[in-house]
């Protein structure tokens, strides 16, 4: 079969490129032939809208560190790296097609209508416009956007509509998505893992790492979201409690000891070869999860939803910080990974039946 995948590759972040590449290989290795379809932007909604001053704002806002001028290079770096490199590696095998014979929308937030984006709300998303007669979700995701937001953004019907009428089968990852499909639909969606989950990347992570003989503590997140004085102060006197450097991923911040920009494969080789990762994202979670790394994750209010989801799932809830006086006691505390790569496996399994009975 000719499979379009529609999600989030276009994003330039490793989680995006990881979860888009799973799905990739995971479906090929089913026999198929897979190409990535871009976005289309839609509309851009009054209570987010990106508008030239909220950006420079923001960028002005992250400029306001020591060294504005790595703060820059880092950013480029990573961007044009992104671009270049890796995304086009994604395409590599991508033929013209004119009609698919199925499109999978997902993984990632591709339901994520209450946020901030470049691409706005765009139905396309949904199932509207794309060449094919057959759609099936796979670990979709809503993020932030609950059955209340749709409401208030008026947005609610027309979402129903789109779900009803595009898709012959719904897949998702956490608990609220399922709960939106749920309550617009009145059907029950499946829950699946996230590709970077399902995919096992034995055969891509390089053995090394310049880092590999070092020890060193990884940090995994997003510029300006770990900002919070009282967090740097925790995991730097962790670091230099265990005499661990401090190493960042692909963005600068003036408190860390290193910034690397690897390729997204040497990623999780940095995460199999760090003593421990502090982190606030979900793919950050996911791969210290499969690299079966201590870890701690700090959950914000725009990812509380899949983030506390993925942590149940997986019974690591004592990883979350709730309290970052108390990161050194969550780090050193032992992981039992048997019952987690064990569930894993099982997951695995559902997933890939569930591709099999719907492509």
């Amino acid at each position: 079969m000719n499979i379009g995948i529609l999600s989030m590759q276009q994003v330039p972040n490793y989680g995006s490129f990881l979860q888009a590449y799973g799905l990739k290989t995971t479906l090929e290795n089913l026999g198929h032939h897979v190409n990535f379809i871009d976005i289309i932007p839609g509309e851009q909604l009054p209570q987010f809208k990106q508008d030239k001053l909220t950006n420079l704002k923001k960028g002005l806002k992250r400029l306001l560190c020591r060294n504005p001028f790595k703060m820059v290079y880092y950013s480029l770096k990573f961007h044009k790296r992104y671009k270049t490199e890796f995304v086009k590696f994604l395409y590599k095998d991508n033929i013209e097609v004119e009609k698919y014979d199925c499109v999978v929308i997902g993984s990632d937030e591709v339901f994520n209508i209450a946020q901030s984006t470049w691409f706005g709300f765009s139905r396309q998303l949904f199932g509207d416009g794309l060449p094919t007669k057959k759609i099936i979700s796979y670990a979709a995701c809503c993020g932030a956007t609950t059955i209340y937001k749709l409401n208030e953004l008026g947005l609610a019907k027309e979402v129903e509509n789109m779900l009803k009428t595009n898709f012959s089968a719904i897949s998702v990852r956490d608990e609220n998505s399922m709960q939106v499909i749920k309550t617009l639909t009145g059907n029950d969606s499946i829950k699946n893992i996230d590709p970077v989950l399902l995919y096992d990347f034995t055969k891509e992570i390089p053995e090394k790492t310049p880092h590999s003989n070092k020890h060193y503590m990884l940090i995994y997140t997003y510029p300006a979201r770990m900002s919070n004085p009282e967090e740097i102060k925790a995991i730097k006197a962790y670091a230099r409690k265990n005499n661990l450097e401090i190493v960042a991923m692909s963005d600068y911040f003036d408190w860390v000891d290193t910034v690397v920009t690897p390729t997204p494969f040497e990623v999780l080789a940095y995460f199999r070869d760090a003593q421990c990762i502090v982190t606030d994202t979900f793919h950050g979670t996911v791969m210290s999860i499969i690299q079966n790394k201590p870890f701690a994750t700090i959950v914000r209010n725009m990812n509380s939803n899949k983030l506390t989801g993925l942590l149940n799932q997986f019974s690591l809830q004592e990883r979350e910080v709730k309290d970052i006086s108390k990161l050194e006691d969550i780090l050193n505390k032992t992981i039992n990974y048997y019952p987690v790569n064990e569930l894993i496996i099982l997951e695995r399994e559902k997933s890939i039946e569930y591709l099999k009975a719907n492509l």
